[in-house]
């Protein structure tokens, strides 16, 4: 939704003393649904292929190393709760932003503009802060997919490196591959258009399915004894194991544009909550069996493969590739945010957008040549960003969507969940810094 027509519509609709819209007597006669643009539209299948699809991404490659710092009864219990309050944030953000759209009388809104609307309709000391937070989201998204790029990049930069070291013999920093990729990571960024990288993406997600497959048989064949891995391991790691788990299920971000979309967009919420616990099952599955299969495995598992098998081989190249192609489509976010904030301030040329795209990814290689330890920083990537985005910023919505009509339950669970954010943004970062120095003073994990 344009500025502009936010703007317009709150003219039309002005918030009163009590936090209702003066003509919220004639919001059931508004419909947002019918307001969208008709034609294309997603069918409730597709909506749900394409939540699971967005949920299968690198995070579930580290979960067997999670696993193994956790110990895996935490792991699975930790999981499942974290997995429980992520879908039930999921559904309250569709379902306050589709009551949103109809108290403000707009067709849809975006992720930001919900936190955004959302205060403007809350109690009266929070509406002249919806503006603020509406900025804030955006800042967390950019800084998300920024540091999801730099995830991206060591990520190649490592399969690449133990594919090179398995056949030449030689050891190089891990930095000078990321230096090697560098070219190619400007090209990706430079793609003007999300319609080009549209094949990349489809050839990324063929690779990273396949890869993902053969993988799973692999866990299973010729299974280990599941009692020889630790229960439980230490109370300080689980915090980091919640922002990994995070991190491997985060999809929050496309809810609304998916919803957007839909044919049916009252079925959104069933369909988000039923996907993520799904998605929930699927990476607690794999996370055990990859840590049953590897006790000692490494920060991503596709390291633990055998390096002797061609087949083993090409699993590690094609899942590599897959999030190569994928660096493009994960940067145009928050060029497609920060850009026009730029263009409004300062009078720039549309050809300096490629300069400034090429600036933002000499920023990211050079974050993952100063940071280059993978799970750690993804630890503190959702200890301070995801935790925002999938915990913070739904729990707010719902408390300024619904203050109008309060009960014990609504204030009881946003306070339980604000407590979870909490935890995990900051015990989640202390242990994810604390892991970084110390690998990055040479301390690693055995058999890595």
């Amino acid at each position: 939704m344009a500025a502009a027509e936010l703007k317009t519509n709150k003219n039309k609709n002005v918030v009163g003393a009590e936090g209702f819209l003066e003509n919220e007597r004639d919001l059931d006669h508004y419909d947002p649904f019918l307001n969208r643009p008709q034609g294309a539209n997603t069918s409730d299948l597709g909506t749900f292929l394409h939540l699971m699809k967005a949920a299968t991404a690198t995070g579930i490659l580290f979960l067997p190393n999670a696993f193994r710092r956790t110990g895996y009864v935490m792991a699975i219990v930790c999981g499942l709760f974290v997995g429980v309050i992520y879908a039930h944030n999921c559904v309250v953000l569709v379902r306050c932003a589709q009551i949103l759209c109809r108290r403000h009388r707009v067709p849809k809104l975006d992720f930001a503009e919900t936190v955004e609307v959302s205060f403007l309709t809350g109690p009266e000391r929070t509406r002249a802060h919806g503006k603020t937070f509406g900025v804030f989201t955006n800042i967390v998204i950019c800084f998300i997919q920024y540091i999801a790029v730099v995830i991206y990049i060591l990520y190649v930069a490592s399969s690449f490196q133990q594919l090179f070291e398995f056949y030449v013999n030689i050891t190089l920093d891990l930095r000078l591959y990321v230096i090697l990729f560098y070219p190619i990571c400007c090209l990706l960024v430079l793609v003007p258009n999300l319609r080009y990288l549209t094949p990349f993406s489809a050839i990324g997600t063929v690779f990273f399915v396949l890869g993902i497959a053969v993988s799973w048989i692999y866990f299973l064949d010729d299974f280990p004894d599941p009692t020889r891995l630790d229960r439980f391991t230490t109370v300080p790691s689980v915090p980091m194991y919640c922002s990994i788990f995070l991190y491997a299920l985060h999809n929050i971000t496309l809810l609304l544009p998916l919803e957007n979309t839909m044919a049916n967009p009252e079925n959104m919420p069933r369909l988000v909550g039923i996907a993520t616990i799904i998605n929930t099952l699927i990476y607690i599955a794999f996370g055990f069996l990859g840590y049953n299969k590897y006790k000692e495995s490494c920060d991503t598992v596709t390291k633990n493969l055998p390096l002797d098998d061609t087949l083993f081989q090409l699993v590690k190249i094609g899942i590599a590739l897959s999030v190569l192609f994928s660096l493009g489509i994960t940067y145009i976010v928050p060029v497609d945010i920060i850009w026009p904030l730029i263009m409004k301030k300062i009078n720039l040329d549309p050809d300096h957008k490629m300069i400034f795209r090429l600036v933002g990814i000499s920023i990211a290689t050079l974050v993952a040549i100063a940071v280059p330890q993978m799970l750690p920083l993804i630890g503190l990537l959702s200890a301070l960003g995801m935790s925002c985005s999938m915990l913070l910023f739904p729990m707010l919505i719902d408390i300024n969507t619904n203050w109008q009509e309060p009960t014990q339950l609504l204030f009881i669970k946003n306070g339980f969940i604000f407590l979870i954010f909490l935890l995990i943004m900051i015990f989640g970062a202390i242990e994810s810094i604390h892991t970084m120095i110390k690998e990055y003073g040479g301390v690693k994990q055995e058999g890595c």
